[in-house]
């Protein structure tokens, strides 16, 4: 099911007032991947840069956690246990366990406390076994004293659901939420089978906007009470203050903080705030909702919001159908891309061969490649036996083109996922530079190939800052071709 769609006058908004903001984003060279804006239920602007489009997932990080918190408001409505329960009754099996390894405090911790990043903790305890982890932590101050960030008391939440209902966060969620509200869910899990709730929520740009419209309209949905309407209300009002000692205590991540919800500085919206710039906004007074995918500046992109789009989204505008505008916007909303070509770069050279870490261990590292100068086509295969999956990365490029790959994100772990990748060859350097999109991330990677004269020695730079240096293996029955 998908959200209706309207012309912005409709809704009582200039098409022109969207023209501006798409602009600006444009002219301060935000890096965004999707936005949509909602006015009274309804999309009146929606667009997306290459190579993200509207039927990928996209990773939401910390915009998770308002997903994992409105998991312990169905199972409070449920009867599951309440945000005074104490988390050492939940996990009395782990207490035992640990015994005198736990902090007195933590026998004083409650949901709640994990709700409004209240725990009391400076650290997270990340490990084998996370529950064990964040059980024997400790506690510097008594929690519900003090705010501070805490991922790991977002996985807690999701662990309790596990631990009550005998099933993962997600699979608990996608009768009661994710299916009502027509949501095709990936979330990532830790080595114990329990969901990470604080992160690795894998999501489309509409299902953001979605989850804003539900709690804009208080829990209800296609007219049905899918939250309660009261735990709306708490998660989305200030619970906790998050002030603290920050040098900048005007800005949006020093309002006040909610159950895994943040303030922000107009008054009365809220939001769901994911690293890189992934946000839900919520803005009941304006009946409006703007979700957003970027790798961007985020204190800058919610500063122009404000300024920009509130003022222009209050209740009482009114306007008239104004076609040129609407054409404008239209055009504003199409041809969006990260992807670029040079059209006069220089045809790939012929090299062939398999390169080595020049340090000789075997356990390290490897490349090998194949420039095809008929056919304009390299293949690149990494080799990363530091991995203990050992997995290879294959990548192709072809010139004058994005090439379609699934591969693994260079120095982010062995994650396969589906990407874009363009390479030019520069013959002034004797060098081939490499770009990859994964567009399910808000991640892009830069990396260059860098030869001496002879081609036998390669050094590989990634993010232009870390290098390995590699030779050309010596007696292979791979050859080098000048």
């Amino acid at each position: 099911m998908k959200l209706q769609r309207s012309a912005p006058e409709k809704q009582g908004v200039k098409s022109q007032v969207i023209v501006d903001f798409l602009d600006k984003i444009k002219e301060e060279k935000h890096e965004f991947h999707s936005f949509m804006l909602l006015k009274n239920g309804k999309v009146i602007s929606e667009c997306w840069w290459e190579p993200y489009g509207p039927q990928y997932r996209h990773q939401m990080f910390s915009l998770s956690k308002s997903f994992t918190s409105t998991a312990i408001g169905l199972a409070v409505n449920e009867g599951l246990l309440t945000v005074d329960t104490l988390v050492a009754d939940i996990f009395k099996k782990e207490m035992e366990e640990l015994g005198p390894n736990v902090d007195e405090k933590m026998k004083k911790m409650t949901v709640k406390n994990l709700l409004t990043m209240g725990t009391g903790m400076e650290y997270e305890n990340w490990g084998e076994n996370n529950i064990k982890g964040f059980l024997s932590s400790h506690i510097k101050n008594e929690p519900g004293g003090a705010f501070f960030y805490n991922t790991l008391a977002t996985y807690m939440q999701s662990a309790i659901i596990t631990r009550l209902t005998g099933k993962k966060l997600v699979d608990y969620l996608k009768p009661r939420l994710f299916d009502p509200l027509d949501i095709d869910p990936y979330w990532e899990e830790d080595n114990q089978g329990i969901n990470m709730g604080g992160f690795g929520l894998n999501i489309t740009t509409e299902d953001i906007a979605k989850f804003g419209q539900l709690y804009l309209q208080k829990g209800s949905w296609d007219g049905k009470q899918l939250v309660p309407e009261s735990w709306v209300n708490e998660a989305t009002g200030k619970q906790i203050d998050n002030k603290g000692n920050a040098l900048n205590s005007d800005d949006d991540w020093n309002q006040g903080y909610g159950y895994q919800f943040w303030m922000c500085k107009p008054k009365g919206v809220y939001r769901g705030d994911g690293m890189y710039g992934q946000f839900c906004i919520v803005m009941p007074n304006e009946n409006a909702v703007v979700a957003i995918t970027s790798n961007a500046d985020t204190a800058r992109v919610m500063n122009i919001i404000w300024d920009m789009l509130i003022p222009a989204l209050g209740e009482n505008n009114e306007t008239y159908e104004d076609k040129p505008a609407q054409n404008r916007l239209s055009r504003a909303q199409k041809g969006l891309s990260h992807l670029w070509v040079n059209n006069t770069a220089p045809n790939f050279p012929a090299i062939r061969g398999l390169y080595k870490e020049e340090t000789g261990n075997s356990e390290l590292s490897e490349v090998y490649m194949d420039f095809n100068a008929t056919e304009g086509v390299l293949i690149l295969n990494y080799n990363n036996m530091r991995n203990i999956n050992k997995k290879e990365c294959v990548y192709r490029f072809k010139k004058g083109e994005w090439t379609d790959n699934a591969s693994e994100m260079f120095m982010w772990g062995p994650k396969f996922l589906r990407s874009k990748t363009y390479g030019e060859w520069k013959p002034d350097e004797n060098m081939f530079e490499l770009y990859m999109w994964f567009y399910e991330t808000p991640i892009k990677n830069g990396l260059k190939l860098k030869f001496n004269r002879s081609k036998t020695k390669l050094t590989v730079i990634f993010h232009e800052n870390y290098k390995l240096d590699f030779e050309l293996v010596k007696g292979s029955d791979i050859c080098l071709t000048q």
